[in-house]
């Protein structure tokens, strides 16, 4: 008999091995084997058995190290992810063997899987998913929540057969729970940015669908993906509590041309009468440190990371400038590295320019800024308690159910609207209604007024704002209605990294299918990240899984270049 083993290794696979007659019984699908790949010993996956290969010889089955941890539904789901998000199924395995070895195979719940949305507004999370509990006399739930998600605020709502935890433990659900919980869908953490690349949501239903499990969203605002499912029909939403969108006013900067400072008057106005009712003010910049960018005023070079291509910021708290991507650090007296002189000019705003911008204002108010960096997490939260006023990026959202505020601003919210991202007025709205729960009103300052997003912010108005953002990703062929995968390369040489994704990209447009739209290779948004050079080649298609077969068997075709690390991303 012939074992078909696959391994935690990104390689295709299955590979041949012979069962030796004294393993014979005791190898079985769904059993780990140890083996010989290569030169070494390794531990592999039984997922088939055959009565002959092809091959001519093979190398034996060593030993074999438990009974099955997984069967033809595992195998089923392996194979699913595996096509879909482009890892191999060994990975897949793995991946979903970590999280429920002490369990064992898995097993389907009788009946078939319901999907439901329940939105709530921020306080009402608890409330939300004891109702959704409430429809069960009895069973175990699961309950998936955002990295950052604070767990405290569901204390009331999990109880008895409860387990709660982060993406990782969707690989657990099978039909042991009879409905798995998933809270704020949308949430960036769930999408796991090392591979395999998978988003949470598309694994859940994936796996519900196998398994047999109920699923419940429950959030302030559903993914546009999830609400287009919802308009399909193939999930359902419940009569929900409704949803308390805050009071949105936008302030048009272009009316303050002349007005210096970073902080609007209609914003000063607002936070100077919250004060005075004692109530705190919330303010929210996606930048960290004093300046976004610092230029030599001789040469006009800008001071970048010595591992990055990316600008460093400076942090006047620490005395020194800082990169975004990695930890490399430069004093603050640097001198240019091109014409040695030490004439910097400093651009852009930070959360630091803001809170020194309104000491002036408030000198006798006290004032915090807060950024995800921030070294003592105690320190961090006795200061944050004792402020008037909060100056944060949307690490926020952190402080969510213990901080309050009478007024929240977003001093540029332009820079949530105008990123390279297709989601980027998606998460503008999101981030607007979760930071309206901590707040009773919500200022915008903006130069781009007319923007849908804001017109429906101020209108309180969810359903058009789905409307409009699926309006236009259709037109423009986002998703839900067309999928983009993208193949990265990274390297530490720019040349050799450069070179293997044009030789990937000369197989993809040899073969392309008329369904599928290529571009030519580009470098990353980030073009060097933490030593490695990076490069790109996205392609669109109607269909996930025949769009990445077909790029892998490009993959397949092109020789490895040496130091060069190639990675499959499905809807980055």
């Amino acid at each position: 008999m012939i074992a078909q083993v696959a391994f935690d290794l990104p390689l295709e696979g299955p590979f041949d091995y012979l069962i030796p007659e004294p393993l014979a019984s005791r190898v079985a699908v769904g059993c780990r084997v140890r083996v010989s790949f290569g030169f070494r010993p390794k531990t592999g996956f039984v997922v088939g058995l055959l009565a002959q290969s092809a091959l001519p010889k093979l190398k034996p089955v060593l030993a074999v190290e438990d009974s099955g941890n997984f069967n033809d539904l595992d195998l089923q789901f392996a194979r699913s992810f595996s096509a879909y998000y482009g890892c191999s199924l060994g990975e897949t395995l793995a991946a979903t063997l970590r999280n429920k070895q002490e369990a064992g195979p898995s097993v389907r719940r009788e009946g078939s899987p319901r999907f439901v949305l329940c939105r709530c507004s921020p306080a009402d999370y608890a409330a939300r998913i004891r109702a959704v509990r409430e429809g069960y006399k009895k069973g175990r739930f699961l309950i998936l929540v955002p990295d950052a998600f604070r767990g405290r605020m569901l204390s009331s709502a999990v109880d008895g057969e409860v387990k709660m935890g982060t993406r990782s433990l969707v690989f657990e659900t099978d039909g042991r729970y009879d409905c798995v919980i998933m809270v704020d869908e949308e949430d960036a953490s769930y999408k796991q940015e090392q591979s395999p690349m998978y988003e949470t949501r598309q694994v859940l239903l994936q796996r519900a669908a196998i398994y047999g499990f109920d699923v419940a969203f429950v959030g302030i605002t559903p993914s546009v993906e999830l609400m287009a499912l919802v308009r399909e029909g193939k999930i359902q939403e419940l009569e929900a509590a409704r949803v308390d969108v805050p009071t949105v006013r936008l302030v048009d900067l272009s009316n303050y041309k002349f007005i210096p400072g970073l902080v609007s008057p209609p914003v000063r106005e607002a936070l100077e009468n919250a004060l005075k009712a004692g109530q705190k003010g919330l303010l929210i910049l996606n930048r960290k440190g004093s300046y976004r960018l610092t230029r030599c005023v001789d040469c006009a070079e800008i001071l970048k990371c010595e591992r990055c291509d990316s600008p460093l910021y400076f942090s006047r708290a620490e005395g020194k400038y800082l990169c975004r991507h990695c930890p490399f650090t430069a004093p603050g007296d640097t001198v240019c590295p091109k014409c040695q002189n030490q004439s910097w000019r400093s651009q852009g705003i930070g959360v630091e320019q803001v809170q020194a911008e309104l000491k002036k204002i408030f000198p006798t108010a006290r004032i915090a800024a807060f950024e995800r960096e921030t070294k003592s997490s105690a320190r961090r939260q006795e200061v944050d308690a004792r402020a008037d006023i909060l100056i944060a990026t949307q690490a926020a959202l952190r402080f969510q159910g213990q901080w309050q505020a009478g007024v929240a601003a977003f001093i540029d919210f332009d820079s949530q609207l105008n990123r390279l991202d297709m989601s980027a007025g998606f998460k503008a709205f999101s981030l607007t209604l979760h930071i309206g729960g901590m707040a009773q009103t919500v200022f915008i300052q903006t130069r781009n007024i007319n923007h849908h997003v804001l017109q429906c912010l101020a209108r309180a108005d969810m359903g058009g704002f789905y409307d409009e953002e699926l309006k236009l990703r259709q037109e423009l062929g986002f998703s839900p209605f067309k999928h983009w995968v993208k193949i990265s390369w990274r390297g530490p040489s720019e040349k050799s990294t450069h070179q293997a994704a044009c030789h990937v990209y000369n197989e993809l447009a040899k073969a392309a299918p008329q369904v599928c739209l290529i571009t030519e290779p580009a470098a990353e948004a980030v073009a060097r990240k933490r030593g490695q050079f990076r490069f790109q080649v996205m392609v669109q298609a109607d269909e996930v899984p025949p769009a990445v077969a077909f790029i892998k068997s490009a993959i397949a075709r092109v020789k490895r270049t040496s130091g060069v690390i190639t990675t499959i991303n499905v809807d980055p």
